[in-house]
């Protein structure tokens, strides 16, 4: 059976997991998708190595049923040949910076000077508005700010070994896009999708954000012990642990 979103065309300028995974997820539904990444390959395509080649378990996971290039998008050519492929394109993605973008030719008005309905798919770490939307952060800061750093230790906060907010991020950035490639079906207009890790990172904590802010609980960490029902922990067996 043909995926949902044969037929679509994406660029993927996203790095590390909050863009490729977007872009890998609608992949798996069909969508055919070009990775681009500068020459030589990006930084995330070398971490945790496990290739002869040193290509990195994330970067196998984040990119699979994806084509390749390289490219440098600020050079003449470069910028040609990235006119042709957003004229040809339908979704672009990319977590970067707005001044990346714009240095880059991505940012939307940009992108919309070539092709008049494109869909750009962009994530940040604190958004594009207010003090904090110029600066950078990966998945651990947006946990610390949320909360549930705090929540998770004992006495000091504890992050998860799992990048939860750049997959939640993702998943929320590839529904986004879906929504607007279902208008852009009915339209014929295209349209920016936004997401920020600080903001996936808060929907994740708010019923703890909601207890807090109304009665003022002050909760404090307690490691793998349940917060709000009991009996809830880690507890040691002789043949190892279990989650009760």
């Amino acid at each position: 059976m043909a995926g949902v979103l044969e037929g679509v065309r994406i660029l993927d300028f996203g790095r590390y997991i909050a863009g490729p995974w977007c872009a890998g997820l609608l992949a798996d539904l069909g969508a055919e998708v070009i990775r681009v990444d500068k020459i030589g390959g990006g930084e995330d395509r070398f971490v945790v190595p496990i290739t002869d080649e040193g290509d990195g378990a994330m970067y196998q996971q984040m990119n699979r049923n994806k084509r390749g290039m390289t490219l440098n998008p600020t050079s003449p050519e470069g910028k040609e040949i990235l006119r042709r492929m957003v004229e040809r394109a339908d979704v672009v993605v990319a977590n970067l910076p707005e001044k990346a973008l714009v240095s880059l030719g991505l940012d939307y008005e940009s992108l919309t000077a070539i092709k008049s309905d494109i869909i750009l798919t962009t994530t940040t770490a604190f958004g594009t508005q207010g003090p904090f939307s110029e600066k950078i952060g990966f998945d651990p800061v947006a946990q610390g700010m949320s909360g549930l750093m705090h929540l998770t230790g004992y006495e000091e906060p504890m992050r998860s070994a799992a990048s939860w907010v750049d997959f939640n991020t993702a998943t929320l950035s590839a529904l986004g896009t879906l929504a607007a490639i279902m208008s852009h079906r009915a339209t014929g207009k295209g349209q920016r999708v936004q997401t920020s890790l600080l903001h996936t990172a808060l929907t994740t904590a708010s019923p703890a954000l909601i207890e807090q802010a109304v009665h003022n609980v002050n909760r404090v960490g307690t490691g793998n012990r349940g917060q709000v029902s009991a009996p809830a922990d880690v507890f040691k067996t002789k043949d190892g642990w279990i989650y009760i």
